[in-house]
Parts: C-alpha cells; structure tokens; sequence
C-alpha cells in the first residue's frame, strides 16, 4: 500500500485512526478497517509503536464484528503485547477485554476467563471506571458461555454498580443485555437438560431492563446511536422472547426485520446464525420439522463458517433436541456426537496455542521497565496463569508448560512420561441434584485426593469443568495405571455425605503412555479416547 507524505505524522494516524472508530461506531466496518488498516502501515514505517497496538486493536474491533474471529484473535493478542510493551496500562486493559471476547467466539472459554481476570485485575490500578466497566463485562460474558452464571451475574452486576456510581454515569447498556444473554443461554442448557421450557420471568425482565436503557438512552443528550449489531441482537431478543412465550406472528415479524439488519454488513456474520436460530426455534413452535432441523442445520454451518464456535456448538444441541422432539432417538445421540467432536477439535486447537500465549506473557513481564513493577506483575500473574482458581492445583496452563518439558525430555531420554486424564462420573447430576456449590466442593475434595497421590515430580492439574489431568515424569504404564486404581478408590471410599446427604461420587480414568511424535495435544487426546472407552466399558 502507497503511503502518501503527510500521513507519516502522529497528527495525521490519529485523525484516520478517529475516523476508523467513527466509522465503526455507524456501522461501517468495512471502512473503519481500511482505515485502521492504514494506520498500522503508517505506523510500522514510522516505527511508532503505540500507533501500532492502537491501530491492531481497532482492527481486533472490525474484524470482531465481521466475524472474523482468528485475525481479531491475533490482533488483540498483539496489541495487549503491544500496550504492555509501552507500559500503557489503560491500553493493555482494553486489549485484554476484547481479547477475552474474541477467545470467547472461538469457543476458548479458560483462554477468555484468563483474559477478562487480568483485564479486572490490571483496571484496579487505573483511576479510570469506563475501564473497569468494560473489563467486567468481558469477565461476565466469559463466565456465563463457561456456564458459570452466578459467577457471571456477580461480574455483571459489579459492571453496572460501578457505572451507575461513575461521574458522571456511565452506560449499562452492554453489562444488561449481557445479563440477558447469561439467561438466554441458561434456558436453552436448562431446556436440554429437563425436557421443558424453564421459567423466562428473568430472561424477559432483563429484556424489558435493555429497552428501557435503549429508550432512555435514545432520548438523551448523547444518543447511542443505531449500530447495526445491536438492533440485530435486539431483534433477535424480541424474536425469541415472543416464540417462547407462544406469541410465533410477533416472532416471525421480528424475524424478518432481523433478517434486513443481519444483512447490512454486506458479509456474512454471526448475525445471520442468530436468524438461522430464530428460525428454527419458531419452525419447532409450529412443530413444522422439516423447517425446524433445516434451520438448526443452517445455523451450525453459518457459525461454522464464520468461526463462531460457541454458536456452533449450541447449533449441535438444538438440532439434537429437535431430532429428540421427533422420537428420531439415533439421529439425535448422532448429533451429540458431532458436538462432542467439535468440542475436542476446539480442545486441541486451543492446546496448540497455549504455549505460545504463555511464552507471549513471560516475554511481555521479562521486558518490563522497572523491576519493581516486573516484580508485582508476575506474582499477580503467576497466580492467575498457572493455578486453578477453585481447586488450588496447577490449571490447565501450567499443565501444558510442564508436560511439554517432560515429554520432550523425556522422549529425548528414553524415559517418556504417563498421561491419565480424569473425569468425574455424572458430574452435571451432582450440579443439578445437589447445586453448584456442592459441585465445587466436589471438585475441591477430587483435586486434594489426586494432589495427595501424586509425586513431588508428577503434576495433577484440573483442564476445566469436571475433568482432570495427571502427568507422570517417570513410571511405567503399569504403576500409573496401578496410582490411578488408588485414586479412584480413594474417591469412592471418601464419606461424601459429610458434604451433602446422600451425595456420591466416583471417577473414570483413561492411562496412556508417550510415544514418539507424540505432542501434548495428541497424548491428551489419546488418554482421552481411552477414558471414554473405560466408561463405556463399565456400562
């Protein structure tokens, strides 16, 4: 690209960098990425580092919201690296949120957790709540599509206390329609689980609390002006609530307006799985299963296509349930298969990024500018990228870090290590039957035992959600599958009704050992393969 004279002055990037937000803001995304784009150029042929993470997370922004969600990955990454770089602490905040977004879309829940937690944490040394405000609603968007919600509600209400107390206030706009969404997808996992619609009271209350900030807002001396993926995403609200409250002429209607505005890009995006959505929730409705599955199937490959992989993955389950409606039982269990796999190859895409993301932060707190400062960020990030926040074992992070030490020495030794991936039998029961809460103390208990049980060498470590992981440096298959045995018995032996009346627990373990050319990625899907294949055993 030509670059004409007078852009090469910071005058000029931040005029055009202006004009790309603005853009933005109205809804051309097409140019505000051109212009964006631009102004990285500029910047790297001038040398001028903090245009540069400017420009990159303004390009994160566009690429965000054409769907696009690996090149917004890979921007926001860089500019968070960027901001660090510069000791811009506001910046790298701002970088981080979106970077937790992005992570989400790709369907890298711990990666978005990580993000949003360090943006929170990072804001509470800026005096500065438009920051802080964004920074929680990155960590409540990350927690309720992780399925946290009362984790997710409680970031989203700090969100909107902290705008609401700003001078002057700030909007809440994006924490309650955030709030709105946790119900949405809260009622689609529950009506999969139960059979049945759940209560919608909150979802429409949370609903009714964004139109009232839309109006409020629209009729203020600073509009928010019309943006088109919000008016597509509240269309998308109104067509949903009036399918699941039996209103489907009102939701058809809202259909086809959110259909105009999921247009507007003049791309495909998320926007247009969000119609395919709607579709099939009011096919269904009106029990027309022809068009309900078609839909559901349309919306899969949209998301597929546009790298929206939590979309994708919900896709899966509705398609499910459909086929369940139908009595199509093989069809359905069919379809969870699909999921199932999508949820491994997200799994193992994300097993090949970590590393780099943890050798990214370690490069971004080794080139700090004070030492003092170099030193309060790493034990603040320490905590955060290397322990599970529930349990206090090593988290999935540092699992990585360390099993890619051992198998590449190990290998190179002659003495490869062992790999048991663990899972918790009828974990979701235990949530369901006995609350949350117990479920974390189950898992609390499950990673005392399992640290217990292990060498000082070997490393037990929670992946996320119910399943853990032990590597072993040094042991034959024989002994580890032996050290498991014990863990599983200890489980099982455990009084668990000292937690909860009636409440059991007990594991499934899949042992393998490394062998050459295996990666951490491959030897965990190995041990994964054969923990599944020891649960269908037992049955």
């Amino acid at each position: 690209m030509n670059i004409d004279e007078p852009a090469l002055n910071e005058t000029s990037l931040d005029t055009q960098l202006k004009g790309a937000h603005l853009a933005l803001d109205g809804g051309d995304v097409q140019t505000g990425r051109e212009l964006s784009h631009k102004v990285l150029k500029a910047a790297q042929t001038l040398g001028n580092k903090r245009f540069e993470a400017k420009a990159l997370l303004c390009l994160a922004h566009c690429d965000r919201m054409l769907s696009r969600y690996r090149r917004a990955h890979r921007a926001s990454q860089l500019a968070a690296q960027g901001f660090q770089l510069l000791g811009d602490t506001p910046g790298e905040v701002l970088a981080l949120a979106t970077h937790a977004f992005v992570a989400l879309n790709l369907g890298r829940n711990e990666e978005a957790v990580e993000a949003a937690l360090l943006s929170v944490r990072l804001s509470e040394f800026l005096d500065n709540d438009e920051h802080s405000v964004l920074s929680y609603n990155a960590l409540g968007a990350a927690y309720f599509w992780s399925h946290h919600f009362d984790k997710a509600e409680q970031a989203l209400r700090t969100a909107i206390q902290i705008a609401e107390h700003a001078s002057p206030p700030l909007s809440t706009f994006q924490p309650q329609i955030n709030q709105w969404w946790a119900q949405v997808i809260r009622i689609f996992h529950e009506r999969y689980y139960e059979g049945g619609l759940p209560s919608l009271a909150l979802m429409r209350m949370h609903r009714e609390a964004v139109m009232r900030q839309v109006v409020r807002e629209d009729a203020s001396e600073f509009p928010m002006g019309t943006n088109v993926t919000t008016e597509a995403v509240l269309l998308f609200g109104a067509s949903l609530d009036a399918c699941w409250h039996g209103q489907l002429d009102q939701a058809a209607d809202d259909l086809v307006a959110l259909t105009g505005w999921a247009q507007r890009y003049g791309t495909l995006t998320w926007l247009s799985a969000l119609e395919a959505w709607a579709g099939a929730e009011i096919a269904w409705a009106r029990r027309d299963w022809p068009g309900a599955t078609q839909h559901a199937a349309k919306m899969i490959e949209i998301a597929v296509t546009v790298e929206h992989e939590q979309l994708a993955c919900l896709g899966h389950l509705l398609a499910s349930q459909l086929f369940m409606a139908q009595g199509l039982h093989g069809r359905a269990l069919d379809e969870l298969r699909r999921l199932r796999l999508r949820e491994q190859l997200i799994r193992s895409d994300c097993l090949e990024t970590r590393e780099n993301v943890v050798d990214w932060q370690i490069d971004l707190r080794l080139r700090q500018q004070s030492i003092d400062r170099l030193e309060l960020t790493s034990r603040q990030l320490e905590k955060l990228s290397l322990e599970d926040a529930l349990t206090g074992i090593p988290n999935r992070r540092d699992f990585e870090r360390y099993a890619s030490e051992l198998l590449q020495r190990g290998l190179e030794q002659g003495q490869p290590p062992c790999l048991a991936l663990v899972d918790v039998d009828k974990f979701k029961l235990i949530n369901d039957n006995f609350s949350h809460q117990v479920g974390d103390a189950v898992l609390k208990r499950i990673a005392q035992i399992l640290k217990s049980h292990v060498r000082e060498d070997d490393m037990a470590a929670r992946l996320g959600g119910d399943e853990f992981v032990i590597i072993f440096k040094t042991t034959d298959l024989k002994v580890a599958q032996q050290v498991c045995q014990r863990i599983c018995d200890a489980v099982r032996a455990f009084d668990w009704s000292s937690i909860s009346p009636q409440l059991e627990s007990s594991l499934s373990v899949g042992v393998v050992r490394a062998e050459p050319g295996d990666t951490v990625a491959s030897l965990t899907h190995r041990s994964d393969t054969a923990m599944y294949d020891e649960k269908k055993t037992r049955r």
